[in-house]
């Protein structure tokens, strides 16, 4: 097997150019429109390539008629080159940031669970360690923010640690847990059913989930296995707290929110909690960054701030 040459060697030859190529041609493995994408002729970026197989000394695609395949060399120089052209794209936006007075710029995404508490304690954490800080922030469920983590869109993620949904890439720390709380409007029908009436009820119900897979889903799975139930009937997919709680009020839904904003938003008359309706904290509240990642000094200081508001 031939030996990969060295680092120093790599620094010296490859270019931004070979980069973007890398990264087209990751999302679509056809040379004439990656070129097309990149504005260069197809003879320029079928030359870039041969430059970049000829820099790692191996084959990073084969051709056939459909265009290219490419082999696992390929895969891996791709998925790292959006990487790095996405950490690039970072750091080009930072640099602008503070030429406008900020301290810097942090991408972050969260599960909706730790949205309603520990994301604006963080936030103000950061903003006391840099103040200025511009804080970008997604919100989303596990897999789309995962790809978006690995590829290098954001920084960190806020949310539920679930093991066989992490990729070799991450690594992750848990900081706390947060119970759930199955929640439900305040007319209700299960409120005041009977108790040889419940099981038949919950049979029926219909839910709001984040979405059809994922933590949450299987929490709430888990719970009515519990109860003889088969799996949740999941009607309508939000993670909005918002409007979970308009659409609880004006329907027979059922749904979930972590069980302190529950909790705040019963006092209120807003929601009910249904009774027995906790669900076991199996996944802990942690952050997931990618392996590389705790080399900046900035997302060390980001891991320190998260586990002070803990």
């Amino acid at each position: 097997m031939p030996q990969l040459p060295d680092f120093q060697r790599l620094i010296g030859r490859l270019r931004l150019r070979h980069l973007a190529l890398l990264d087209s041609l990751g999302r679509d493995p056809n040379l004439g429109r990656a070129a097309k994408t990149l504005h260069m002729a197809q003879p320029t970026a079928s030359k870039l390539l041969r430059e970049i197989e000829h820099i790692f000394e191996t084959t990073l695609f084969t051709r056939n008629r459909r265009g290219l395949a490419p082999t696992p060399a390929g895969l891996a120089l791709t998925r790292r080159a959006g990487v790095l052209l996405a950490e690039m794209h970072a750091t080009h936006a930072e640099l602008l940031s503070t030429r406008q007075g900020a301290a810097g710029r942090l991408r972050i995404g969260v599960y909706p669970v730790a949205v309603p508490e520990f994301l604006p304690r963080l936030y103000l954490a950061l903003q006391k360690r840099w103040p200025g800080l511009h804080v970008s922030i997604t919100e989303a469920i596990d897999p789309p923010l995962l790809q978006q983590l690995s590829s290098g869109d954001i920084d960190c993620i806020f949310g539920r640690i679930v093991m066989d949904m992490l990729t070799p890439d991450l690594r992750h720390e848990a900081l706390y847990n947060e119970e759930t709380a199955i929640v439900c409007g305040t007319r209700h029908p299960l409120l005041k059913a009977r108790p040889a009436d419940r099981a038949a009820l919950l049979q029926r119900s219909t839910w709001m989930l984040p979405a059809r897979q994922g933590a949450i889903y299987h929490m709430v799975a888990s719970w009515l296995a519990s109860h003889g139930i088969s799996e949740p009937q999941v009607e309508v997919e939000t993670t909005s707290v918002f409007a979970t709680i308009e659409m609880l009020n004006h329907s027979e839904l059922l749904s979930i929110l972590p069980k302190n904003v529950a909790q705040a938003y019963a006092e209120l008359g807003k929601v009910a909690l249904l009774p027995d309706g906790d669900l076991p904290a199996h996944y802990p509240i942690g952050i997931i960054y990618r392996k590389e990642a705790m080399v900046n000094p900035v997302m060390k200081g980001v891991l320190e701030a998260a586990r002070e508001c803990v």
